[in-house]
């Protein structure tokens, strides 16, 4: 004869219903959390991209303190020394600009450089500093690494951001010295190559402020204070202290 209390203390197991409920919990918490973690990623992309635009803005503000209150200008680089020269540099190359702030300014991390939501971006795996010291000839360079073409385990010279050259620290303050790449700067949106894509891009301005735009279709301003709708537009009557004001960039922006 069997125990009435065995049989009782026999488990139970889920049924069909008690499953399914437990299996609709569980994707009704997915489709809550994921978008939420994927929206906090990229919030704090974000975050570090103003973070990296602002401490290149800083270092201009530094490097123009110490240079007769001139940005980084066209034709600015180093020599084989690491000094920082008037001239030699090759006009709208992101190379110049990235050595001469290193070498003037002390901003010598190339991390500062890259977003993390570039898909175009190297990732450097690390601290990369900016200068090089060859050991055989004793010259400062560009490290080897942030250039070049596009190769196994090496992005070359593909860096997040632009900027532009020939400024002064007397240009008003709203108008952009750095920001987020764009394929085409005459336009009033990102592309689908750059960073963000088509959502949008940041801007850091000559007076240090570092804002998101979605579009920039008004959202700027001339050297003459007059509603604009692209970078190109808001640079075109800026002041400079050199022969012209120019956009540096990848030297194959893509």
């Amino acid at each position: 004869m069997k125990s009435r209390h065995g049989s009782l203390r026999r488990s139970r197991g889920f049924t069909l219903i008690e499953v399914l409920t437990v299996i609709a919990i569980i994707a009704i918490l997915s489709a809550i959390l994921v978008p939420t973690v994927t929206q906090m990623r990229e919030t704090a992309r974000k975050t570090k991209d103003i973070n990296n635009l602002r401490q290149i803005v800083n270092a201009s503000l530094l490097f123009a303190s110490q240079n007769s209150e001139r940005f980084v200008g066209p034709n600015n680089t180093i020599d084989n020394t690491g000094r920082v020269v008037a001239a030699g540099g090759t006009p709208g190359d992101i190379d110049d600009v990235i050595v001469t702030l290193a070498a003037g300014a002390g901003l010598n991390e190339a991390n500062t450089w890259v977003s993390d939501s570039d898909g175009q971006g190297p990732n450097y795996r690390g601290p990369v500093p900016v200068l090089f010291t060859d050991a055989g000839t004793g010259n400062v360079t560009i490290n080897p690494i942030l250039i070049g073409a596009a190769a196994a385990g090496d992005d070359g010279d593909q860096v997040s951001y632009q900027y532009v050259t020939g400024l002064t620290t007397g240009t008003p303050s709203n108008l952009p010295l750095t920001f987020s790449r764009m394929t085409d700067t005459s336009s009033a949106t990102w592309g689908a190559n750059d960073i963000y894509a088509t959502d949008g891009g940041h801007i850091g301005f000559v007076g240090g402020s570092v804002a998101w735009f979605d579009t920039l279709t008004n959202a700027l301003t001339n050297g003459s204070g007059n509603e604009v709708s692209n970078i190109d537009a808001a640079i075109a009557a800026a002041p400079s202290a050199f022969a012209a004001v120019t956009i540096a960039e990848n030297p194959n922006n893509p």
